[in-house]
């Protein structure tokens, strides 16, 4: 996708049941393999995938994966429904989510519980966490699942 494309995936909230929120994380900015430019080039790619678009970012910067989802700075007020209405969460990487597994799942099965879509880079589509398969399969072109999730930075 041109950047002129993935650009016109950020656009404010327009209450069509796509309108999902932009999630990145690094523990330390200099981090080259998860570079904040990467992160948002395969968030918009993934939210372009899944006919989404984004309206707002969750940007964790220098913030520990050890940290939960639910105190992050910028992630935890949304997760608390204190940031406004939102379809649903993308991510480059699960591991972006949660570092371990019990956080990823945690903010995951939120996403469920509450009607709302889960899709990372890399994943065929938004997760399912109902169904167990997808739970396990693991992203391509890396090897991360919900079950996988122990990721630096």
């Amino acid at each position: 996708m041109r950047r002129t494309d993935l650009n016109m995936i950020e656009r404010p909230s327009a209450g069509c049941g796509k309108c999902l929120l932009g999630v990145r994380r690094l523990s330390r900015m200099k981090l080259a393999t998860s570079s904040p430019e990467r992160q948002r080039e395969d968030v918009l790619t993934v939210a372009a995938s899944v006919g989404g678009h984004i309206i707002g970012w969750a940007d964790d910067w220098e913030v520990s994966g050890a940290t939960d989802p639910m105190t992050r700075p910028k992630l935890g007020p949304w997760l608390c429904d204190e940031k406004g209405p939102y379809d649903g969460l993308v991510a480059g990487a699960v591991d972006r989510l949660g570092r371990n597994v019990v956080d990823a799942l945690n903010t995951g099965y939120k996403m469920r519980d509450e009607g709302k879509l889960l899709v990372t880079y890399g994943h065929d589509g938004p997760w399912d966490l109902d169904d167990q398969a997808d739970e396990n399969r693991p992203n391509t072109p890396g090897p991360m699942s919900f079950f996988s999730v122990a990721a630096p930075g």
